[in-house]
């Protein structure tokens, strides 16, 4: 994997894959336990067309890590893809991702509208966490205080995607040794500080309504956050962006019902003319 030290000291490491002269799309992981290794396959069909960049963000992957919440917020996030960009001499890009890739998204056509051409948010929530998930973090967090990263892995794939999705994902052992073995870069106090920020962030979805680049919001019918009704929320505050619902999906539709989410996609570059 490439890798750049920034000018505010992050090492950040990503992925890339497709034509290096066509336009930049960035596509970005999930927070926790998420990195980069999980997303390049999502846009497969269109590296004929674009240039695909997966960064690994801050705290995730091989990148940086850091011990204290507060270097794990969006705008610190934000920041260093921004200045990761700049270091690749890319001006404007499409943003977009699963989840926390999604929302950071979202964040930077907010904050930096002049850096991002137009946005896909897969499951991004730019709300705070249901009082549920947060419960389960509390009841969960002793897995990190004790360094059980697997077991903790585990429970949030468990969580996220479901019993089965964690049973696919073990059955390519040397694929799941090397998540966990990716995921032991952290310190426990890293792990705890990037999961404290996630389950702690307040709602800032009134800001959406900044936007004014083309926006599509993907949803997986069964996802319980963002539910369909929450992502709906977040398109009708964007003017002009359009919602998908995958029928089946849940909060990583890109993976479960991969070909419809990557149509979807297609569709909306081809529209807007990107």
């Amino acid at each position: 994997m490439p890798d750049r030290l920034l000018p505010n000291g992050v090492r950040l490491h990503w992925r890339e894959a497709g034509d290096p002269s066509k336009p930049p799309i960035v596509w970005i992981h999930g927070g926790s336990v998420e990195d980069s290794s999980m997303m390049v396959g999502d846009l497969e069909p269109l590296f004929g067309a674009w240039r695909v960049l997966c960064p690994d963000t801050r705290g995730h992957g091989l990148s940086s890590k850091f011990e204290r919440p507060a270097d794990y917020t969006y705008p610190r996030k934000g920041e260093d893809v921004l200045l990761w960009l700049d270091a690749l001499g890319i001006q404007r890009a499409v943003w977009g991702g699963a989840s926390m890739g999604a929302a950071l998204s979202l964040w930077a056509a907010i904050h930096a509208p002049a850096r991002v051409r137009a946005v896909v948010s897969i499951s991004g929530p730019p709300y705070t966490p249901l009082p549920d998930d947060a419960a389960w973090w509390r009841a969960h967090r002793p897995l990190v205080e004790a360094g059980k990263f697997a077991e903790y892995f585990d429970a949030n794939v468990r969580l996220r995607s479901g019993d089965a999705a964690l049973a696919r994902f073990k059955a390519r052992p040397a694929r799941y040794a090397e998540t966990i073995e990716r995921l032991r870069e952290h310190s426990v106090a890293s792990l705890l500080a990037l999961l404290d920020e996630t389950y702690a962030r307040g709602e800032w979805l009134a800001d959406c309504a900044r936007i004014r680049c083309p926006v599509l919001v993907v949803a997986g019918s069964e996802d319980h956050f963002p539910s369909v009704a929450m992502s709906r929320r977040v398109a009708d505050t964007i003017p002009g962006a359009r919602l998908a619902v995958i029928e089946g999906g849940g909060h990583f539709p890109n993976r479960t019902h991969r070909a419809e989410v990557q149509a979807e996609i297609a569709r909306f570059l081809g529209e807007i003319g990107v």
